[in-house]
């Protein structure tokens, strides 16, 4: 298990921030984004799923219409990249994943398709049984004996494989060329901003939204072993708050890129810096993405906090003078888990306090949990 370090310095200056996240909800509102129902990944590509939700979001600002977009689709293409390039083959888990740049460029040149157009019998399921046999399907062809094993990668060998992957056994039936064919071109499928109404193209769109990182893991100024934020990064934290509450004040679907441990959720699903300091470790953790939908605030002038919601224009402006307290994102770990009974129908919240927080890897550099944030133009 990979062991947690925490220094009081640090901790002090987490508490400097106001970044101590509160467990209780008001009843006053702030704001939320358009977006379309929960789903569930089967397999680790959340990016892919956070790319799908931001472009939903997208597409039900323009039309006003929930649209099923396809990550099976998406899923296919990026399996054959990686097996073209010759990736190795691991003996337990496929590499599935990936950046907002790669499922960009996926994007431009594939486009997209819905569900219904691809695989209709998964159009109504929230996990994709497909991905998951396909995920299965090339473990196995890379064991000794199988397809995928020794013989050459052609993209012709390639693309009759997947279509067996994804097919469970014959159990779905699709047909990748007409789709392709078929497909919503990036250059074609025009989509409309949710604050100015400008109306661009999704290659344009995706051209102009752009990702901010943090702080890099070597910045960080040491204290007795430790290490803590400088000044400078207590700046830069608070600039990317502020550009976060202010592009979802507009109902923008901002996407977060972020290090997630399980110890960090308390028993009401809110991940937090106390609930992992309490449990000392990482635990099962790991990347992912996902997009927002919400915030809270609390330290707000005549105000003491804001929570979920729609809210005034005026609150909207009180907001920005608070300290972010927690986000809720929508994320594509399902909903009504028994497993996971604080998902909230698919909702998750993260407190600031843990997201600007760092973890020590491994090689003992100090990481953010935080890893980077798609703004749209203009904040």
């Amino acid at each position: 298990m990979k062991k947690l370090k925490y220094s009081l310095l640090t901790s002090l200056c987490l508490a400097a921030m106001s970044c101590h996240s509160s467990e209780e909800e008001s009843a006053v509102k702030v704001t939320s984004v358009a977006h379309s129902p929960v789903k569930r990944q089967s397999i680790g590509n959340c990016w892919l799923y956070a790319q799908s939700t931001w472009l939903e979001s997208m597409l039900k600002t323009t039309t006003g219409a929930n649209v099923n977009v396809s990550e099976t689709y998406w899923t296919y293409w990026d399996m054959y990249h990686k097996l073209l390039r010759n990736q190795p083959i691991p003996e337990e888990e496929l590499n599935t994943g990936g950046t907002w740049g790669l499922s960009k460029s996926i994007i431009l040149e594939y486009g997209w398709v819905k569900e219904d157009d691809f695989i209709p019998e998964e159009k109504n399921k929230m996990m994709s049984e497909s991905q998951a046999c396909a995920e299965d399907y090339i473990l196995a062809q890379g064991r000794e004996g199988g397809t995928l094993f020794a013989q050459e990668r052609t993209p012709e060998l390639l693309r009759a494989e997947l279509d067996k992957a994804f097919s469970c056994n014959g159990k779905y039936k699709f047909d990748m060329n007409a789709a392709f064919a078929n497909r919503q071109k990036a250059e074609d499928t025009q989509l409309i901003d949710v604050k100015t109404k400008q109306e661009r193209s999704l290659k344009d769109w995706l051209s102009r939204w752009t990702e901010a990182s943090v702080a890099t893991t070597n910045s960080w100024g040491p204290y007795e072993g430790k290490k803590i934020p400088t000044e400078s990064e207590v700046g830069a934290y608070k600039q990317i708050e502020q550009r976060i509450k202010k592009a979802l004040n507009d109902h923008q679907p901002v996407v977060l890129s972020w290090f997630v441990s399980f110890n960090a959720a308390n028993k009401t699903g809110l991940f937090n810096i106390s609930s992992l300091a309490d449990k000392g470790e990482l635990g099962s953790s790991g990347g992912h993405m996902i997009v927002l939908y919400d915030y809270t605030v609390k330290n707000v002038p005549n105000k003491g906090s804001l929570g979920e919601g729609d809210l005034s224009e005026a609150d909207k402006a009180l907001a920005l003078q608070g300290d972010l307290d927690y986000l809720v994102v929508k994320n594509s770990w399902g909903a009504d888990r028994p497993d996971r009974p604080w998902l909230r129908d698919g909702y998750s919240r993260l407190s600031w306090d843990y997201l600007s927080a760092r973890y020590e890897n491994e090689s003992g550099t100090y990481s953010p949990f935080i890893r980077g944030v798609v703004f749209p133009p203009g904040y």
